[in-house]
């Protein structure tokens, strides 16, 4: 165990440092333990999970302001983690009403349709129809008449997280053509649990961020502000631009390792929570193309108001006074507000942002970034996902399972390390999410499943 004597940082060693103890770092460091190696997570929240952050208020039902659903990807793995942990997932109830509000005014489906054309989702369903798929999804959508494109780039800023200027047309069609709208299910007890129970029996150091990481063909180590951890390899999860930007690697990072940090960097996201003086009267969802934007739900009988605002938009979401901009947009449906919680993903230094999207050149980025440092060094995170799963949950669950078989491949020099002490037999990745080599992603032609 890590201990200090004196205010003296003191040494420990493993087999395996696992760097971040969200969902990707539990998931390897409970296969690697599971196939009999001494597994070491530091984490340097106080708390585990990394973007997964559900909120207990007493006055609803667990509230998710990091990941919010169990998309329809296929990942059996993930599937059997719920069995195993007993978690019961429910179908997301859509609101029974979807509203538009843009200029001032509330527009439902049939009143939007009357004033443009085509719907914003019926805009998005638009984008892959031709081929090949080039350019960015801006481009695509510029053929459009300005109010039903003005509204399609809010849509798409909001359903995927950045800027439809900066969204490849490919990328956005590999992660998210496909998907559809509905399928999508909660988590009951909070994906929180989750994490939980990955993390059972696991030596996680909470509260012990990585400042340096040494490596080299004999090993890696780690600094933190209380410990030196030594390792015979090192897996290094938070998001790449976090793992770049606050992890200092000697020898460093190449270059390209870093500029693929830079492509895969997180979108901008604020998770808002308004809880107000009395229960809603009616269920209701909410696309705010005005100031300050973001995609709201307001279920009846309920005091909580959720809202996530994603991409260029959460820039408004923390300018002084951006609350009466959201009462003034709701107008009617919301009565007074009592409180504004809030989870800023974008400031949080440990996130940098809520998950990575298919920007241009995301495909050959992932690639990259996954690769490991001299079977020494290994990567995971659902930034390295194939890319159907990357930015979900499925994603960080399938990569963590992928680099545990990688360090095991290498530290049992080329040995099968399931019939190992603790071994847990075939551990494949059932997620369908192995890594694409030399930066050629097989998915990149392909218009992938709903995640």
């Amino acid at each position: 165990m890590t201990a200090r004597i004196g205010g003296a940082v003191t040494a420990e060693t493993a087999d395996v440092l696992v760097i971040g103890a969200g969902v990707a770092g539990l998931a390897c460091a409970r296969e690697l333990s599971a196939r009999g190696f001494h597994v070491v997570v530091a984490e340097a929240r106080p708390t585990i999970g990394g973007r997964v952050r559900t909120l207990r208020t007493g006055l609803a039902g667990p509230v998710e302001l990091g990941a919010q659903v169990v998309h329809p990807a296929r990942c059996d793995a993930f599937d059997e983690l719920l069995r195993e942990a007993r978690l019961t997932t429910a179908p997301m109830e859509p609101a029974a009403g979807f509203v538009v509000v843009s200029g001032g005014a509330h527009h439902d489906a049939a009143a939007l349709a009357a004033r443009v054309r085509p719907l914003p989702w019926a805009a998005e369903d638009g984008l892959y129809a031709s081929r090949p798929l080039s350019g960015t999804v801006d481009r695509a959508l510029s053929g459009l008449a300005p109010p039903a494109r003005a509204l399609a780039r809010s849509w798409m800023e909001q359903v995927v997280g950045q800027d439809p200027a900066l969204l490849g047309l490919a990328e956005t069609a590999a992660s998210y053509h496909g998907r559809g709208r509905g399928g999508e299910r909660v988590v009951v007890d909070g994906f929180d649990r989750l994490a939980y129970a990955l993390a059972g029996g696991l030596e996680i150091r909470t509260g012990s961020p990585a400042e340096r990481l040494r490596w080299g063909p004999g090993g890696v180590e780690a600094a933190t502000a209380s410990a030196v951890i030594r390792a015979r390899a090192a897996v290094v999860t938070p998001p790449p631009q976090v793992a770049a930007g606050n992890l200092v690697f000697d020898p460093p990072l190449p270059r390209s390792r870093i500029d693929a940090a830079g492509i895969l960097a997180s979108c901008d996201a604020v998770a808002v929570v308004l809880v107000t003086a009395g229960p809603a009267a009616r269920s209701r969802s909410f696309l705010l193309a005005d100031p300050p934007g973001g995609l709201w739900t307001r279920l009846a009988g309920s005091r909580l108001t959720t809202g996530h605002v994603k991409g260029p938009s959460a820039k408004l979401a923390r300018r002084p006074g951006w609350e009466n901009d959201l009462i003034r947009a709701f107008g009617p449906d919301l009565e007074g507000v009592d409180d504004v919680l809030v989870m800023d993903w974008g400031r949080d230094p440990w996130a940098r942002g809520a998950y990575s999207v298919p920007v241009t050149g995301a495909a050959a980025a992932s690639a990259a970034w996954a690769e490991p440092l001299g079977d020494t060094v290994f990567f995971a995170g659902e930034a390295s996902a194939a890319p159907e799963l990357r930015g979900l949950v499925q994603g960080a669950l399938a990569s963590g399972r992928r680099a545990a078989a990688e360090v095991a491949l290498s530290l049992s020099g080329g040995r099968d390390t399931r019939d190992r002490p603790g071994g847990d037999g075939d551990t494949r990745d059932r997620c369908g999410a192995e890594r694409p080599r030399d930066g050629h992603d097989p998915h990149d032609q392909r218009t992938g499943r709903d995640a």
